[in-house]
């Protein structure tokens, strides 16, 4: 069984930071099945080539007719739309900045959603060419608490986005794990990780025994 873990925190060599945390956690727990084969994209790692919307990734037409630097581009697009279309279980976890999805984490998807890829166009519009066969895990960190804060649940577009992402592409189910108000004075932020721990680990307990007997 093929494991996509995406990992979009800026801090990306920090141990220490929740949205790691976790996503080392989950690793662990999906290490403990054989058939999990688990590969890791670490956007913010300078050594992944993560093309960005600019005039030459727009324009990309004819590799025959490409400058090096757009052929690299493509060559780098063509790497990760293979491994994201590959994957049966895909696990993101992201820290929310400024009331949404780091820079790189929507970069990340603007090279899974293309055009005769992940998803056309018909008369009605357009349509995903993938399925509820891949088996999607958003996993939230924050320092406030979107869910129960007034202040903020009318501009909680982190999931919003994640899940038009995947609605585009034919995934219309995702699970969504949180640990929020981290930064909130008299909130026990250990306590809080963990219980996101633990929904983490009975989540994929639950996934990978139902993948192993389906």
């Amino acid at each position: 069984m093929k494991i996509l873990q995406i990992l979009s925190h800026p801090d990306f060599a920090n141990p220490k930071r929740a949205a790691n945390r976790l996503a080392a956690a989950g690793e662990a727990a999906l290490a403990q099945f054989g058939n999990a084969q688990i590969d890791t994209v670490n956007l913010y790692d300078p050594a992944l080539p993560l093309p960005r919307i600019n005039a030459d990734t727009l324009n990309i037409r004819d590799p025959e007719q490409m400058p090096a630097a757009q052929k690299a581009d493509l060559a780098a697009q063509k790497a990760l739309l293979k491994q994201w279309k590959e994957a049966d279980c895909i696990f993101i976890y992201s820290p929310i900045h400024n009331f949404n999805i780091p820079s790189k984490l929507k970069d990340y998807f603007d090279n899974i959603l293309i055009v005769g890829e992940t998803f056309g166009f018909t008369e009605q519009g357009y349509v995903g060419l993938m399925s509820d066969k891949t088996k999607v895990t958003a996993v939230l960190t924050s320092g406030s608490d979107f869910s129960t804060d007034f202040r903020y649940q009318a501009i909680d577009v982190a999931p919003l986005f994640l899940r038009a992402a995947l609605h585009t592409v034919g995934i219309h189910n995702m699970t969504l794990i949180r640990a929020q108000g981290l930064d909130i004075i008299g909130n026990d932020k250990q306590a809080l990780i963990d219980r996101a721990q633990a929904e983490l680990e009975a989540h994929i307990a639950v996934l990978m025994r139902g993948r192993t007997a389906a």
